[in-house]
C-alpha cells in the first residue's frame, strides 16, 4: 500500500508556477492533494426563447390592433343570442307557467280523450239503431210480395250496410287522435327538460300567459261538460229525454 504524505510548500509554489496551481500529481507513491479546477463560463444559448417572446409579442400586438367594428359586431350578436334566449323563455313560460292554474297540455289530452269517448259513444248509438232499423226492414221484407216495393226494401238493406261501413270512422279517428296526444306527451316531456336547465323563478317572474277560455260577459265557458255518474253533469241523453 502506497504511503500518502503532504506536499511540500516548494511543490506547490511550483505547482502555480507550472499553470496547474490546483492540481498535483502522484509519482512514487507521494500523494498530492486536489483543489478545485478553476471555473469554466458557460454561454446559454437563448434563440428559441428570444424567438418565442417574439412572437407573442407580435400575437399581442395584432390583437390590440384589431378593428372597433368587429368588435361592435361581437357585440351585437351576443346581444342578439340573449335576447332570443330571453324570447324562448317567455314563450315556454306562456305553454307552461308554473304558477298558471291550469296545465294546456292536460287540458288538451283531456278533451282529445273526450272526442275519442264521444265518438265511441256516438258510433255505437248509430249502430244499434242501424241494428232496429235492419230488423224492422227484414220484417217488412218478409210480408211483401215479389215487385217494386220488395226491391226497394232491399235498397234500404243496402243503405243500412253503408251506414255500417261509415261507423269504421270511429277507429281511424280514435287512432289517430291517440297519436296527437302522445306527440303532445313527447312536447310536454321536452318542455318540462327545457325549464329545467333555468331556474324555476325566472319562469314565476314572467307574466302569466292569457287565457283561452271564450267568456259570456263575465261567465267562463268551459265547453261540454263531461257527464258522469259522480260529476252532476247533465247527459245529452237526458236532454234528449227531456224534449222527447
Amino acid at each position: 500500500m502506497k504511503q500518502m504524505t503532504k506536499p511540500f510548500m516548494a511543490e506547490l509554489q511550483k505547482a502555480r508556477k507550472s499553470g496547474h496551481p490546483f492540481q498535483s500529481l502522484i509519482e512514487d507513491g507521494a500523494a498530492v492533494a486536489t483543489l478545485p479546477a478553476p471555473t469554466q463560463v458557460v454561454q446559454a444559448d437563448n434563440t428559441e426563447v428570444l424567438r418565442a417572446v417574439s412572437e407573442l409579442g407580435a400575437k399581442l400586438d395584432r390583437f390590440l390592433a384589431m378593428d372597433a367594428a368587429q368588435i361592435d359586431q361581437i357585440q351585437v350578436e351576443i346581444a342578439d343570442i340573449s335576447g332570443r334566449i330571453k324570447a324562448t323563455k317567455v314563450e315556454m313560460a306562456a305553454i307552461r307557467h308554473p304558477l298558471a292554474g291550469d296545465d294546456k297540455f292536460e287540458q288538451a289530452s283531456q278533451e282529445l280523450s273526450a272526442v275519442v269517448a264521444a265518438t265511441e259513444a256516438a258510433t255505437n248509438t248509430i249502430m244499434a239503431c242501424a241494428e232496429e232499423l235492419e230488423e224492422v226492414v227484414s220484417e217488412l221484407k218478409s210480408s211483401l210480395p215479389e215487385g217494386y216495393h220488395n226491391d226497394r226494401v232491399n235498397d234500404m238493406v243496402d243503405v243500412i250496410v253503408r251506414i255500417y261501413e261509415a261507423c269504421n270512422f270511429q277507429d281511424l279517428t280514435g287512432q289517430r287522435i291517440t297519436k296527437v296526444v302522445r306527440a303532445m306527451s313527447f312536447i310536454e316531456e321536452r318542455v318540462d327538460a327545457m325549464m329545467g336547465l333555468w331556474n324555476k323563478r325566472e319562469f314565476e317572474a314572467m307574466p302569466l300567459p292569457p287565457s283561452v277560455t271564450k267568456k259570456d260577459e263575465n261567465l267562463d265557458l268551459h265547453g261540454p261538460a263531461e257527464a258522469g255518474p259522480d260529476s252532476g253533469n247533465i247527459s245529452q241523453a237526458d236532454i234528449d229525454a227531456l224534449f222527447g
